[in-house]
């Protein structure tokens, strides 16, 4: 009897002292690895980008784009931010120079003489509707892209 006392009492002692020494040690981890992933936001330089400014730098990069307007362009100061693509139905999110998202489907009229004529995953089509100098009413389509480049479809 006296031998199980004594036994107990050293296991009890031995898992006592791994307890106490997995705590700690679990404590020094956890505050070895918070120390790694704190990020000081002040220090670290985020880019201010303006998603309406002036991208001259996209626009030399395709000579093609084309607008119908020099200040608005063909969708009158509209940029498009996003494309939904479900099962059965598609959405382009454009959004004004106020902020204002509008959703579009297909086929829908942006504005006076422009249709969303299809939405693909990574750019529009549209459709400029315009009479020429001969008074003839001429269709020219656009491919809308999600960097602000708007390129003219041959055909």
């Amino acid at each position: 009897m006296n031998i199980n006392k004594i036994l107990s009492f050293f296991i009890i002692l031995i898992f006592s002292f791994l307890s106490t020494i997995s705590v700690s040690y679990s404590e020094d981890v956890n505050q070895s690895e918070n120390t790694e992933e704190t990020v000081n936001l002040d220090e670290e330089e985020l880019p201010a980008i303006d998603p309406f400014g002036s991208s001259s730098a996209g626009m030399s990069a395709s000579p093609d784009a084309s607008s119908s307007n020099e200040e608005e362009g063909i969708l009158k100061g509209l940029k498009l931010v996003g494309v939904i693509i479900g099962e059965n139905k598609k959405i382009a999110v454009l959004i004004s120079k106020e902020g204002y998202a509008t959703n579009f489907e297909e086929n829908d009229i942006i504005n006076n003489n422009v249709e969303l004529q299809e939405i693909y995953k990574d750019y529009l089509l549209i459709k400029d509707t315009f009479k020429d100098e001969a008074g003839l009413t001429q269709e020219k389509f656009y491919e809308v892209y999600m960097n602000d480049i708007i390129r003219s479809v041959d055909g």
